[in-house]
């Protein structure tokens, strides 16, 4: 064991000699090449980097912090706003849905006038004997409907014309009428109908695109928290490269006063500015790094309400302070099956499918239909003023029930209504008068309001029921509609495990992720200590002629990396802690983040 850290002791003692004689080489190089190269005529000058111009207004900053981007974002980003315009047009959809079971009202209205050869007997009580004429005026009023519990369906009609003839004992007519049919499935279609699985596919829709709508914006919310700290890191890694030429700067500066004064060879300045140089350009770098990551930030929230901070500097305002979340694997993972919207729309779609195998099954049933219908009728009129002949007086003026033609005398009382007809024989004439009493009843004598009461009494009425049975033969479209549907329902069961599966990797990454940036801030933090210890020694050995520029500037550059890989580690540590909330979908809850229900437009 001895011989052993005899033996590792000595390399490092040779190691420490090797390293010492090529610092006495290098110095003797530069004293040699100082004397054999002619002097320095221009030495190389520091100069100033300028600041970013390029779509910027000078002076104009927005400083966010991350709780304003979010919100700038909830009310700009369009990729949000599309989903909820989504939402809204599955809104639409269920009210569209909704209107099969809106009850319709129709009103019509129609003039009618018409004549026919009189050619039949007791046609026509008229002057005219050779033309029966009819004019008529209707006026209809309807409403229909479905019942959504029961599936049935339902129309009642109320009808009214007002009719004149010659062939009429009134001179004028009214005949309302009260209809009313319905017609209820008693098989297929009894639980569930098209209409009906439309409106529950169109509810579970609206509930789809919600769920999206809250998906897409958790996942543009997660993008503006990766945005702000890759921005937040660009401007401090500018910082750390300006540091750093700053550094370069003021090495070049004391290296050519040390030449000056002949302590230190030219060459050592010549490498101090190709150093400086090197750094400027890093900063170049740094500073387009800053450009793209504001631009990216902005593209995520930038809109109408706040187009002008396009020509703005935004600038994070939020520290880097890392804020401890420990949250155990099984933890994490509940709570990403409990709420990840992927999770709830596989859940929709499973009952969307259970709502078409429902459906398909029911429609491949026979169909039987109990129809009934009842009708109530009305009549009133005013009876004709005059004479008027009955049966088809022809020569030899022959009716059929007497041989003779035949002629009704109105009978009237004091008020002018027809109370009774004389019926008298035409020629040849007979001695005898045929008394008739009462042709028409007085019940019905009257305008459209004697109508309505005889319509209201219901002593004219009809009414029907009846049973239509429609029977498939095979029904091989329902049949395979349901086999289609089923097999959907496989195909999303074997989706939703996949997801699962692919939530708990996501959520292992996530919750690895943050332990191990937490980690590596840790070790970077330690790695920056040692080396701004590192630079400090090395300065004061240059300080003391015991070491060169080259190691000094190496010094530097390895702080400027400490530096930057410890911002680097912040950073990741809290993007690590947004895709985590993200994975577990509790970015909302999170950040404060409350998500009202979209708001349907009304339809005018």
């Amino acid at each position: 064991m001895i011989t052993k850290s005899f033996q590792a002791l000595s390399r490092q003692l040779a190691g420490l000699a090797l390293a010492a004689c090529c610092v006495m080489v290098l110095a003797a190089s530069s004293l040699a090449q100082e004397q054999t190269q002619p002097a320095q005529t221009q030495q190389p000058e520091a100069r100033p980097i300028p600041q970013r111009t390029v779509g910027l207004e000078p002076g104009k900053v927005a400083r966010w912090t991350l709780r304003d981007a979010i919100l700038a974002a909830l009310e700009n980003n369009p990729d949000i706003e599309i989903e909820r315009t989504n939402v809204r047009q599955a809104g639409f959809d269920l009210l569209a849905a909704e209107g099969a079971y809106d009850p319709i009202s129709t009103q019509g209205f129609s003039y009618n006038s018409s004549g026919s050869p009189n050619t039949r007997p007791f046609s026509g009580v008229g002057s005219d004997q050779s033309a029966l004429t009819r004019k008529s005026i209707t006026f209809n009023f309807g409403h229909q409907g479905l019942i959504y519990n029961s599936g049935a369906s339902y129309q009642l009609n109320f009808n009214n014309t007002r009719s004149s003839s010659n062939f009429s004992l009134f001179s004028s007519q009214f005949d309302p009428q009260l209809s009313f049919t319905i017609t209820q499935p008693l098989f297929r279609n009894y639980r569930i109908d098209p209409n009906r699985r439309q409106i529950q596919l169109s509810r579970k829709r609206l509930d789809l695109s919600d769920a999206v709508f809250r998906q897409r914006t958790i996942e543009i919310i997660s993008r503006v928290q990766q945005a702000y700290w890759d921005l937040a890191f660009a401007i401090k890694d500018e910082e750390i490269q300006r540091d750093a030429v700053k550094l370069a700067e003021t090495q070049l500066s004391n290296n050519k006063r040390q030449v000056e004064v002949g302590t230190l060879a030219p060459i050592e300045v010549t490498q101090s500015a190709a150093t400086l140089e090197s750094r400027r350009q890093q900063v170049f770098a740094a500073m387009n790094s800053v450009a793209q990551a504001e631009n990216a930030l902005k593209n995520l929230t930038l809109g109408p309400s706040n187009a002008d901070l396009w020509d703005a500097q935004v600038i994070p305002v939020e520290s880097f302070d890392v804020q401890p979340v420990t949250i155990p694997l099984a933890d994490a993972q509940k709570l990403a099956v409990e709420n990840r919207p992927e999770l709830k729309q596989f859940a929709l779609q499973k009952e969307m499918n259970q709502t078409d195998i429902s459906f398909f099954r029911n429609q491949a049933k026979p169909r039987i239909d109990l129809v009934g219908g009842y009708t109530t009728f009305g009549t009133g009129g005013t009876p004709a003023t005059s004479t008027a002949t009955v049966g088809n007086c022809v020569s030899p003026f022959s009716s059929p029930l007497s041989g003779n033609c035949l002629i009704l005398d109105p009978v009237r009382d004091a008020q002018g209504n027809i109370t009774q007809y004389n019926v008298k024989p035409g020629f040849p004439f007979s001695p005898n008068t045929i008394q008739v009493t009462n042709p028409v009843a007085t019940q019905f004598i009257g305008g459209y309001g004697t109508g309505l009461k005889n319509l209201v009494q219901n002593e004219f009425r009809s009414w029907n029921v009846g049973v239509n049975i429609e029977i498939p033969w095979r029904n091989r479209t329902a049949k395979a509609n349901l086999g289609r549907a089923v097999e959907t329902s496989r195909q999303l069961e074997l989706q939703t495990r996949r997801q699962l599966q692919g939530i708990e990797v996501e959520v292992r990454n996530a919750v690895q992720s943050v332990e191990t940036a937490k980690m590596r801030i840790e070790a970077s933090r330690a790695a920056r200590e040692y080396a701004e210890q590192q630079l400090e020694g090395e300065e004061k050995k240059f300080a003391a002629g015991l070491s060169i520029t080259f190691f000094v500037l190496q010094r530097q550059t390895d702080l400027a990396v400490a530096r930057g890989s410890e911002l680097r580690a912040l950073a990741d540590y809290n993007k690590a802690v947004a895709e985590l909330q993200r994975v577990m979908s509790t970015t909302l809850t999170s950040n404060s983040i409350e998500i009202k229900p979209t708001p349907q437009v009304s339809i005018r």
